[in-house]
C-alpha cells in the first residue's frame, strides 16, 4: 500500500543517513537493528541510552542498555546492561550485565553478571551468579553456580564443582575413624571455600555399610606447615548395604581437624569430629550395630531417631 511504502521510505531515507553519518548518541532505540534510528551506522555508534524491542547491535554503550531479547556491543560497554535471552560485550568497563540466559563480557572488568544458565567474563570484581555455569579469568569477588570456572580466584566460588586452575584446591584425601573406618574425598576450590566430594565404608562391625557424601569446608593456615580446617559434610548411608529403601539414614559430620603439611604435595591430620545420625525408626533393626561405639546424647522424638558423638579423624591428603 501506499503507507507502507512511505513507512519503508522513510526508514531506508534514516538508515542511509546515519550510515553516513554515525556518531556519538545520547539515544537509540531499535525493532530489531539495522531497523532503527541508527540504521545501518548501528555497527560505528556509540549510544549513551538505548533500547531494543527485539535486539540491539551497536558499537558501545555507555549509560544503560535494555533489549528484549539481546544486546550486542562489539566494543565498549558501561553502566548497565539488560536483555531478555543474552548480553555481549567486546569490552566491558565496569558494566554489569543481567540476562535470562547468558551474558559475555570478553575483556575487561565486570561487577555484576546475572544469567539464567551461563556467564562468561574477563575479570569479575564482584558478585557472578549463573543458574549452571561460570566462568572467568580471574575472580576477586563471588562466583555462585553449579559450575564454577576460573583461572585465577582471589574471591571465592560457591557450587557443587569450582574449578580453580591457578593455585586452586585440589586435594585427594584419605581418613580413618570410628564411623566411617576408610574414606576417600576429593576437595575442589580453594582454601577460602571448597567442595567435599566423599566416599565412605564401615566394616569393623556388622553389618559392612557404605556411604556417599557431599560438603564444604574452609582452610585456615597458621604458618607455611601447620592449619587447621572446618569442614561439615552430609552422607547418605546404605541399609543392610543397599541405598534401595524408603525413608531417611544419614549421617551429619561437622570436622574440626588440624593439619600438618610435610611436602608440596603431601600433609597429614587428625582431629575432633561431631557426628549425627538422622535415621527414620521404620528402617531402625534392634539387631544393627551402630556407627559409633558410644552415643554422647540421643533422641526418639517422633518419627526420626537422633544419635549424637563426638569421634576422631586421622589421614592423609596428598
Amino acid at each position: 500500500t501506499f503507507m507502507k511504502r512511505i513507512i519503508l521510505a522513510a526508514l531506508l531515507l534514516c538508515a542511509f543517513t546515519n550510515f553516513i553519518c554515525a556518531q556519538e548518541k545520547d539515544f537509540q532505540f531499535s525493532f530489531i537493528t539495522p531497523i532503527g534510528t541508527n540504521g545501518l551506522s548501528s555497527g560505528q555508534t556509540t549510544n549513551k541510552v538505548s533500547v531494543n524491542l527485539l535486539g540491539g547491535y551497536s558499537y558501545g554503550n555507555t549509560a544503560f542498555e535494555l533489549g528484549g531479547l539481546y544486546n550486542i556491543n562489539t566494543n565498549l560497554t558501561k553502566g548497565l546492561q539488560i536483555a531478555g535471552i543474552a548480553n555481549y560485550s567486546g569490552n566491558s568497563m565496569n558494566a554489569s550485565q543481567i540476562a535470562g540466559i547468558a551474558n559475555i563480557a570478553k575483556k575487561g572488568n565486570t561487577p555484576l553478571q546475572i544469567g539464567g544458565i551461563a556467564n562468561i567474563a574477563d575479570k569479575v570484581g564482584g558478585l557472578q551468579l549463573a543458574g549452571i555455569v561460570n566462568v572467568a579469568k580471574q575472580v576477586s569477588g563471588v562466583q555462585v553456580g553449579l559450575v564454577n570456572i576460573t583461572d585465577e580466584c582471589d574471591g571465592v566460588a560457591v557450587g557443587l564443582i569450582n574449578i580453580v586452575k591457578k593455585n586452586g584446591k585440589h586435594e585427594f584425601e584419605i581418613s580413618f575413624s570410628e564411623s566411617l573406618n576408610t574414606a576417600v574425598s576429593f576437595k575442589l576450590g580453594t582454601d577460602k571455600l571448597y567442595t567435599i566430594f566423599s566416599g565412605g565404608v564401615k566394616y569393623i562391625s556388622s553389618p559392612t555399610e557404605y556411604a556417599a557424601g557431599i560438603g564444604f569446608g574452609t582452610h585456615i593456615n597458621w604458618n607455611k606447615e601447620w592449619a587447621n580446617q572446618i569442614e561439615l559434610i552430609g552422607y547418605g548411608l546404605t541399609k543392610n548395604g543397599s541405598f534401595d529403601y524408603d525413608g531417611v539414614n544419614m549421617l551429619a559430620q561437622l570436622r574440626l581437624p588440624v593439619s600438618k603439611q610435610f611436602s608440596k604435595h603431601f600433609k597429614v591430620f587428625a582431629g575432633p569430629v561431631i557426628n549425627m545420625t538422622i535415621t527414620d525408626k521404620d528402617i531402625i533393626n534392634e539387631n544393627d550395630e551402630s556407627l559409633s561405639p558410644w552415643t554422647m546424647w540421643e533422641s526418639d522424638k517422633g518419627d526420626v531417631n537422633l544419635k549424637g558423638w563426638i569421634g576422631l579423624v586421622a589421614g592423609v591428603r596428598f
